[in-house]
């Protein structure tokens, strides 16, 4: 055989040869790759933050009861991409699983306000929560520092580069308010007196709180009375400055007009509810009337106490009689009309003042006479608390309760000065108060005029 002839067949042979082995090697790789193709995955993309598990290696149908994976799968954790080599029964092979942080930060912001004079606020005080990125960074933010209403782009940033933008606003006030007086009330004062000009007063700014503040009281004059302004100066710490006025009146000093050597007496523990016949005691005793308290309350005509017929309540009526017995602790009262019956069995010429003011009952102090009257215990406020039928008339009589009465024996400007039964001594009650209660009870009022004083002297001496 010729030559060149041996060398096309031996050519032609090794391409038989080398056609063979890469049929061999990609039937091989064919098989190969389709066993594997079914039981692991090439490529596993997890987010970050998630659990890697076995589970997501593989197929349902591998055994996973002899594996091994390298490295272990809790030690795969950053985001990255990382390669493993994966044994299963003997056999190996390698597969990538890919870690990634595509989720951006959940972000919530707030507006906020801020005065020209302050400095602006951080980045991280608009940010009130960030979800979905334990590690982030807050971007700067830029605003014109100038008064009014700006808008602010937030960005929050992962580690991973993933942001979010959120808009808020920053609105840029200028404190121009001063501050604000209170307490600055009136002031009413006698001459020569010397007022507390700071006592429940205070300047309080709306941003600083209670700053301090000047008194200038040089137009007053204290020793001559008449009406005066008092100027009242503050100034928060930007300089807003405020004046206010205060109106002080200056009177003369207040004189008091009393009876001297009233008597008085304690209506306990004999008569609990027996204040009228007691003031009508101590009245009589100043006229230098004999009698004793019981004398009068055995006179004093007495109705009977509430009680329950059924569902009504009955009970006396205190125009007329006492209602219950003033020994009884749990008695009622009387008004003017029974007790001046009383009064004038003992002494005549009691006079019935009821229906008068209590200035006209003060000037009648002011004369000397001493006025019995009716107003509440220790002058506290009062109202009707119970009702009843008057069974004679079938009237309802409605009862205030706490019903007191005293004798009026002087009084000033600011007070007046019983005769109390109630404490057994001499009080001074606010007049303001004295006036309120004594023109809830009726303006009920009971005095022996001079005249009728006069003549009982005349008498006694005779």
């Amino acid at each position: 055989m010729p030559p060149l002839k041996k060398k096309r067949y031996l050519l032609i042979f090794l391409l038989m040869v080398l056609v063979l082995f890469l049929v061999i090697i990609g039937v091989y790789w064919f098989i190969f790759r389709k066993n594997w193709s079914k039981e692991l995955y090439p490529v596993i993309h997890i987010e970050y933050g998630e659990e890697i598990t076995p589970e997501m290696l593989f197929q349902n149908e591998v055994d996973l009861t002899n594996y091994q994976i390298d490295p272990p799968l809790e030690t795969i954790h950053e985001v990255g991409t990382y390669t493993l080599k994966i044994m299963v029964n003997n056999s190996s092979t390698q597969i990538r699983v890919i870690i990634e942080d595509s989720i951006s930060p959940q972000v919530e912001v707030q507006d906020l306000t801020r005065y020209i004079d302050e400095e602006l606020p951080s980045k991280e005080e608009f940010v009130t929560q960030v979800i979905e990125a334990s590690e982030y960074q807050i971007l700067d933010y830029t605003v014109n520092k100038t008064v009014g209403t700006h808008e602010i782009i937030i960005t929050v940033q992962d580690i991973h580069g993933n942001s979010t933008q959120k808009k808020a606003t920053l609105t840029i006030l200028e404190d121009k308010e001063p501050p604000i007086f209170a307490g600055l009330t009136d002031i009413t004062i006698e001459v020569g007196t010397t007022p507390d000009l700071y006592g429940g007063v205070e300047a309080v700014d709306k941003r600083f709180g209670n700053v301090e503040f000047t008194v200038d009281d040089q137009m007053v004059d204290y020793q001559t009375p008449g009406r005066y302004t008092i100027t009242y100066k503050a100034k928060d710490q930007l300089g807003n400055e405020s004046i206010a006025t205060r109106n002080i009146q200056i009177k003369e000093k207040a004189i008091t007009y009393m009876i001297n050597n009233f008597p008085v007496y304690n209506q306990y523990p004999n008569y609990p509810n027996g204040c009228e016949s007691i003031a009508l005691y101590n009245l009589l005793r100043y006229y230098g009337v004999s009698v004793t308290p019981e004398e009068i309350v055995n006179r004093l005509k007495k109705g009977d106490g509430p009680y329950w017929n059924g569902n009504t309540l009955y009970g006396g009526n205190p125009e007329i009689e006492f209602v219950g017995d003033p020994r009884d602790i749990h008695g009622y009262g009387v008004y003017q009309k029974p007790i001046r019956d009383v009064a004038n069995y003992y002494k005549s010429g009691m006079i019935d003042y009821t229906g008068h003011s209590l200035n006209e009952v003060l000037n009648l102090v002011k004369q000397s006479i001493p006025v019995q009257v009716w107003v509440s215990i220790n002058l506290e406020d009062t109202k009707v608390c119970t009702h009843w039928t008057y069974t004679p008339t079938g009237e309802t009589i409605n009862w205030i309760c706490n019903l007191h009465s005293v004798v009026v024996i002087g009084f000033n400007d600011n007070y007046v000065y019983v005769s109390d039964s109630y404490t057994g001594k001499i009080e001074a009650y606010s007049r303001i108060q004295f006036e309120k209660m004594y023109n809830l009870f009726g303006k009920r009022a009971l005095y022996y005029p001079n005249d009728s004083v006069k003549s009982f002297m005349e008498n006694k001496v005779h």
